[in-house]
């Protein structure tokens, strides 16, 4: 079972991140890739938005956040991080 949840192909992946469908690291490498290709590329005065591909995870706008909750989200994370400022 703790294989098939890390495996990015199989659906109990998928479900567990909360994806849409399934990819595949060569299809996720594949996003990666082209998303950067075409952000590093692009004409910034003509298209000043980053461009954003289509992904299996839901959008950005789908997540239902406070801002007193996200607040302390930051806080935890930043209490927590390996990377800290």
């Amino acid at each position: 079972m703790a294989e098939l949840e890390r495996e990015f192909g199989s659906h109990t992946s998928a479900s567990v991140a909360g994806w849409k469908h399934t990819v595949s690291y060569g299809e996720f490498i594949a996003w990666t890739h082209a998303t950067a290709f075409m952000n590093a590329n692009r004409d910034t005065e003509a298209h000043p938005d980053p461009v954003e591909l289509p992904t299996p995870w839901p959008d950005k706008q789908a997540v239902d956040v406070t801002p007193e909750e996200r607040a302390r989200l930051r806080a935890d994370l930043e209490a927590r991080s390996a990377f800290a400022h």
